[in-house]
This record gives structure tokens, sequence and C-alpha cells, in this order.
């Protein structure tokens, strides 16, 4: 995306939100549970689902535990939300294995329901659509950018996620098979589990076996962020670059101790949520993936992209 195009789609995207009047029937609800409500990504993409709930005269109700890992109490979360038996759910599984049976307990209660940045399993067809990045092509972008910034034969650390996040595994196998082809060594794949003091452990064990990694890929800036302070205290300045976009990352990166970041179109993800859960509910037919895109930011457009997120915002 160029740096003029950011004012256009903020333009556009807000331009998109309100749907045509008296297309759906009155009193809608809808329940909406996200991996956790802690961080500045799943913050930006609850306020899209909020705001473009409130433009559409919807009631929504936008629920996440404290942190990604809490896996069963975002479970207990979804069955809850299925007892108020809402109009849909939008969903962001944060272990879509241990989320078939709440979900076809969804499908029993005739419940339409909207997948946010993380799918199903492949054997699971029972959603209507899924709204998100896709994160393979996500990690292959970040790879691409740290082979260009390296030599062939140096090492690189891949922070992945909590095991069992497709998310997370998808973003690190498309940066693995890249940085693999350009003839860079990957020293240590490591679960960082979306958090910062567990990446930046992550990554000093894997200095003490690795103290001459040349590059760091991280699944998400979280986790970034916490491995830029173990390679500090190791006295090493090396590119570092992630996937999210958050705001504390394109502050690194605007100082230098960060290389870049894949944004991703959270906000996007928000608005179509709402949206598409809006024509299930009428019985339209969606696409059964929509993807809301991505875009490298580094030094040259990290301010650009932070008015962008300010516009949304406000």
């Amino acid at each position: 995306m160029s740096l003029k195009s950011f004012a256009t789609l903020a333009a556009a995207l807000l331009a998109a939100t309100v749907l045509a009047p008296n297309a759906y029937a009155k009193d809608v609800h809808i329940a909406a549970v996200l991996k956790t409500q802690s961080t500045p990504y799943w913050q930006i993409l609850g306020k899209a689902i909020k705001d473009t709930a409130a433009k559409n005269k919807v009631d929504v109700v936008v629920l996440g535990p404290p942190t990604e890992d809490a896996v069963e109490q975002q479970i207990n979360m979804v069955q809850d939300a299925i007892s108020q038996k809402p109009d849909a759910l939008i969903y962001a599984p944060s272990q879509p294995a241990a989320a078939v049976n709440v979900l076809e307990k969804a499908k029993e209660a005739g419940i339409p329901v909207i997948l946010v940045d993380t799918g199903m399993p492949e054997s699971f067809k029972d959603y209507a659509t899924y709204i998100g990045t896709d994160n393979y092509a996500a990690g292959k972008m970040g790879g691409e950018a740290l082979a260009k910034l390296l030599k062939k034969g140096e090492k690189v650390l891949l922070l992945d996620g909590t095991p069992g996040n497709p998310s997370m595994n998808r973003r690190i196998d498309g940066a693995a098979e890249v940085v693999t082809a350009a003839g860079l060594t990957v020293a240590a794949r490591l679960p960082a589990f979306s958090d910062r003091e567990k990446a930046y452990s992550a990554t000093q064990a894997a200095l003490q076996s690795n103290p001459d990694i040349a590059g760091v890929f991280s699944g998400s800036d979280e986790q970034a962020l916490g491995s830029m302070r173990a390679l500090k205290q190791a006295g090493k300045l090396v590119p570092v670059i992630a996937v999210d976009g958050d705001n504390d990352a394109i502050k690194a990166i605007q100082a230098g101790d960060m290389y870049g970041t894949i944004a991703q179109g959270n906000y996007k993800m928000g608005q179509l949520a709402i949206e598409k859960a809006l024509e299930a509910i009428a019985g339209k037919s969606i696409d059964k993936r929509i993807d809301s895109g991505t875009t490298l930011i580094t030094k040259e457009n990290a301010q650009d992209y932070l008015n962008f997120k300010a516009s949304l915002l406000k």
C-alpha cells in the first residue's frame, strides 16, 4: 500500500460501514468473543465491531479473556454467549481444535458464526465465513523483508505463538519457507505464547545456544518487543520483524529498535464481521473466506500508518 493510499483507504472504510436502512430486522443482537481485549490489536478490532454495530443500530457485546492463552476461559465465554441466543456470533478462536464442540452447539442453536483473525481446522465447515489475514502470505512478506537484510548462511530466530494457534503457526511457516529458500539458517523456532515476557525468555534461551543470531521474525508484535529486550541486554542490534502493526511496535520502528511489522487490517476485520453477520442473519450468500489484507510498515511509512490508525479511532 502506498503512503498516499492510507488516507484514501481510511475514508473508504468509514464510508462503507453503514448498511442500507431497514435492510435487516430490528433488535438484532450479536455476540463477539475475541482472543483477548488486553492488547492494542484486539482492542482496535473490538472497537471496529462496536463502531460498525452502533452505526447500523445493532446491539453487540464484545468479550475476551485477559490473555490469548486462556483457552478454556474463552470457550466458556462462547458457551455463555450461545446460551443468550444471539442472532449471530463473531468469534476468534484461540485454539480452533478445542473450539469444535462449542461451535457445533452454535450450529444446533441456529446461530451463524463469523470467524475473525483465526480460522477453524480444514475439516470443520459449520461457519458462515472467515474474515482475516492470509497468515501464510504475511509470514512470507516478513521473511522476504528479513532475507533482504541478511546474508546467506546467517542465522535467524523464529518466534512462534501458542502451540496449536494456526494463525501464528502459519505466519512462522511462511517466514521459514522464505528464509530457508534464501539460504539463511533457522537457528531455532520457539513458542512465545503471544507474551512479551515469554518471548524475552525464549530469546535468551536461543542466544545461549546461538549467540550469532543475525535476525528475528516474530509471529506478533508483543513477542517482538520482548525479544528486543533480550537482544539489547545481550548487546545485539539485529533486524526484528513481526506481525500486527501495534502502536508500541510502530514507536519501536520509529526509534530504530525494530525494523518492521506486517500490519493487519484488523479494523477492517471488525467492520466486515458486523456487515457479514447481518448478511448471514438475513439469509444472504457469503463468501467462505474474506481476506482483510496486510501492509509492511517500516521507518519510511510508520508515521503515515499511525496517522491512518488515528483517523479510524477518532
